[in-house]
């Protein structure tokens, strides 16, 4: 499937969990998630760093029985290759389209964000920092464990546009989330 096919699939995708019926998700309109995981470097990146670690906190206001957006804060921590450490803080907005598993007991999801990402790096010879933006999108799904808790598991890709190189890596992590 070329490039086109792809984004195709993709879009009708978003169009059919934008408007499937019902949602697993609690009554509160707000929704904290609590995100850790290995973060791994791909292509070019993985030349230059090893893996890290994920953590990540959003925060989300339901707007829909199957949309919810927001605001991701996270950073990769101890990506290093030899003398040279590197750090990312990301920023991004985000939107999750929901829909609900078979047995009415979690959700499904693909997330999508854009934002900011800063990149520290450091070596003994130099120290730099710079500001880019990146986009990172994601599946996955959450399990109910009581009325105010969910628990579950996704992949994001995140891709950073930097003025030397790309950078891309993956991030598998498991989720916490809290319904106030």
């Amino acid at each position: 499937m070329g490039r086109g096919g792809a984004v195709r699939v993709g879009l009708l995708l978003l169009v059919a969990l934008a408007v499937t019926p019902g949602s697993a998700r609690a009554k509160s309109a707000l929704e904290l998630d609590l995100r850790v995981g290995p973060a791994v470097p791909i292509a070019d990146f993985a030349d230059s760093v090893d893996s890290g670690a994920f953590l990540s906190g959003t925060l989300f206001i339901h707007s829909h029985p199957t949309t919810s957006f927001g605001l991701e804060v996270g950073g990769n921590l101890a990506h290093s290759k030899g003398s040279q450490d590197t750090s990312i803080f990301q920023l991004t907005p985000v939107v999750r389209l929901e829909a609900p598993l078979a047995n009415r007991k979690g959700k499904g999801y693909l997330l999508l964000g854009a934002g900011y990402y800063q990149v520290n790096s450091e070596s003994p010879a130099s120290h730099f920092r710079h500001g880019d933006l990146g986009f990172n999108i994601g599946l996955g799904f959450l399990i109910r464990l009581s009325q105010n808790m969910m628990a579950g598991f996704d992949v994001r890709y995140h891709h950073i546009v930097d003025s030397g190189s790309d950078l891309d890596y993956l991030v598998p992590g498991v989720l916490l989330t809290f319904n106030p």
